[in-house]
């Protein structure tokens, strides 16, 4: 098993390769390889997804996978 801290500044819900899959700022377990994060709708954060390599992981040091809200146009 590998895991995996997805960074946000509030809690939301954490989408790895389409399935919901836990929530922003806490450690997730995942599978060793390449997966799609994303926080689902809105799309009101920046980069739309990440998409990354996890590996090599262990539970006291998580890869870490951030997140930016982005400003809405007024």
């Amino acid at each position: 098993m590998e895991y995996v801290t997805v960074k946000y500044y509030r809690k939301r819900n954490v989408f790895m390769d389409g399935n919901s899959t836990g929530k922003t700022n806490e450690t997730l377990r995942v599978e060793e390889g390449t997966h799609k994060f994303d926080l689902g709708e809105p799309k009101n954060y920046s980069p739309g997804f990440r998409k990354t390599k996890v590996m090599n992981t262990t539970q006291i040091k998580p890869m870490e996978i951030t997140f930016s809200p982005v400003k809405e146009a007024p």
